[in-house]
């Protein structure tokens, strides 16, 4: 087990001096986020040296497109399709496992209010698998995978729970999709998240780490130890990637969740 840190909680802006202070830190490696803005190749390009300088890796890209595989707009829906076709591209060149994505974020949720869905079902699940076959055949062939990330009942309605994801991997049936665990949604989504990560376990590719207020793990009342032991019995080899709000004092509180992160590997 491996654990990388978003950029934006470092607080600084320059890609070598994210990564360098990532590595100085004592985490395995940095996760990219992009919100709604495509890569390029002067992106890539910084990122490329700040690898090289840190020698730590790029572990995968939270964005690199716009819009969503799931949009209710056919015309926006294709292009976070193509977005994130070229996106995986610039994942592959630079050693990352992937691109993570949720069905969308922020559209529409039915545990809200005086909702009307704009959409069946029935055709949420067509438009999310038309996406990720596009998606599975690009990524196959760059050996990189999508990371298909469930949120809670009030961020999106299409996918929530990872048995949910998990099923449409199985569908599309490409080792190239995978499921991302989020802790945050989790802790509101799933029963038991240690039952949940061994159930799924097949299907699981990647983790993002917040505490149930969405703020660093260890600042609130989830039990990252069980579900990290279960993940240790498992033989879980890939990274968690802290995705979390912080305070101001980024480096020491980096630092002193890292020690608590690894804390809750000892038995």
């Amino acid at each position: 087990m491996k654990f990388a840190i978003q950029d934006k909680l470092t607080g600084l802006s320059n890609y070598t001096e994210v990564f360098q202070m990532a590595q100085e830190v004592g985490y395995d490696g940095v996760e990219l986020n992009l919100f709604q803005k495509p890569l390029n190749d002067s992106i890539a390009a910084e990122l490329q040296t700040a690898i090289q300088a840190s020698g730590i890796p790029l572990t995968a890209i939270c964005g690199g497109y716009r819009n969503w595989i799931g949009h209710f707009d056919e015309t926006k829906r294709l292009q976070a399709v193509a977005d994130i076709q070229d996106s995986l591209r610039y994942a592959a060149m630079l050693g990352a496992q992937g691109i993570i994505a949720p069905a969308a974020y922020g559209m529409f949720s039915k545990s809200l209010p005086h909702q009307v869905l704009p959409r069946e079902e029935q055709d949420d699940r067509r438009a999310l698998l038309d996406s990720l076959m596009q998606i599975a055949e690009h990524a196959e062939k760059l050996q990189v995978n999508l990371f298909i990330e469930p949120l809670n009942r009030y961020e999106d309605h299409m996918l929530h729970t990872v048995s949910q994801a998990a099923s449409l991997i199985h569908e599309v049936n490409s080792s190239h999709l995978k499921v991302l665990g989020d802790f945050f949604h989790m802790n509101m989504e799933e029963a038991d998240i240690s039952q949940t990560i061994e159930t799924d376990y097949n299907s699981l590719g990647y983790f993002h780490l917040a505490d149930s207020n969405r703020q660093l793990p260890g600042k609130a009342h989830t039990d990252f130890r069980t579900p990290f032991q279960t993940l240790q019995k498992l033989n879980y080899k890939g990274y968690l990637s802290m995705e979390c709000r912080i305070g101001e004092e980024k480096r020491e509180l980096l630092q002193e969740t890292l020690q608590f992160l690894r804390s809750c590997l000892q038995r």
